[in-house]
């Protein structure tokens, strides 16, 4: 039997009133009022985030509506293309252990990336499943604990769910195994490779099957639309033997490129992105952002290039 979250659900069968939850909120949350946007699923990510670095704090700071009935409690709610999500997360008074909290931060930061880059739904329960998780077909529920703090998921999907869409076949390994094109999450996944120094995973996931795996001069090349830009990603193997001078805007580290790329996901606005470039002090206008632009990191002996283009002007 799946394990049932703490929280009553929110039916996914009232959009509308999920809908109006999600607008009077929004302009609740601190963080949505100074960057003027509604919550979607950078929060989501951000809040889980800022769980795995145990910085509770901040997520009070960031997420705790000014008219929250419990200032113990931070909830989140987003309609999104195929499910209706939530997200609870909530301080105790004292650390609880139970057979309920089935996963941890960085895995529910995998689903909800499934979710809202509009994976298979087979394929999404395939994952949680392989993770050891009894979780239902709707709704996805899954929690985890962290001191005596806890976060629960809950994914419903919408009536009528979309059918799934047919998918050819493709030229490396992970499309092949999944059956989808390649997208925002294969660029999510190949920058936490890097960050963990897992260089022979990206190889072996994204190098063209064609490719021979003992080539010393393996690239893996990756190219999808994310919002409103087209992004072309880079990585390969570079030579150690001689000083490596890296050209403006300098080294962007991993992190930077990923909140820059999940800012563009949900459609963000231009100077929010260059927020996130302007903090770190990479050298990068406004003018680019709004055109294009090219991130680079080297770490260890490879080499990681990004390159934004912005497709739409509007």
């Amino acid at each position: 039997m799946a394990v049932q979250p703490i929280f009553r659900r929110l039916s996914s069968g009232h959009p509308s009133i999920g809908n109006r939850k999600v607008k009077r909120m929004s302009a609740l949350f601190p963080v949505c009022e100074a960057e003027n946007r509604s919550v979607d699923g950078f929060d989501f990510l951000t809040v889980l985030g800022l769980m795995k670095e145990y910085n509770l704090n901040e997520i009070w700071r960031r997420y705790l509506s000014r008219e929250s009935q419990s200032p113990d409690t931070v909830s989140l709610y987003l309609p999104a293309e195929r499910y209706f999500l939530e997200m609870h997360v909530q301080k105790m008074r004292r650390i609880i252990l139970s057979e309920k909290f089935n996963t941890n931060p960085f895995f529910m930061q995998q689903v909800i990336q499934r979710i809202t880059a509009s994976h298979d739904h087979g394929l999404i329960v395939s994952k949680i499943r392989n993770q050891g998780i009894d979780t239902g077909d709707n709704p996805i529920a899954l929690s985890c604990s962290l001191g005596n703090t806890i976060i629960d998921l809950i994914a419903n999907k919408n009536d009528p769910f979309p059918s799934s869409v047919e998918f050819k076949g493709g030229t490396t390994f992970i499309e092949n195994l999944e059956r989808r094109p390649l997208d925002i999450y294969d660029l999510s996944s190949i920058l936490y490779l890097c960050q963990q120094n897992l260089t022979e995973s990206i190889f072996r996931r994204y190098l063209p099957t064609e490719v021979e795996s003992t080539r010393s001069d393996k690239e893996v090349s990756v190219r999808t639309k994310v919002g409103a830009y087209e992004v072309s990603l880079r990585f390969a193997l570079t030579r150690t033997d001689k000083e490596s001078i890296i050209p403006p805007p300098g080294n962007a580290s991993v992190s930077t490129i990923n909140q820059v790329l999940q800012r563009m996901n949900f459609g963000h606005r231009t100077d929010l992105i260059l927020q996130e470039l302007s903090r770190v002090g990479l050298a990068v206008s406004l003018e680019d952002v709004q055109t294009s632009f090219e991130l680079r990191r080297y770490i260890n002996n490879t080499f990681l290039a990004i390159t934004f283009v912005r497709i739409d002007p509007s």
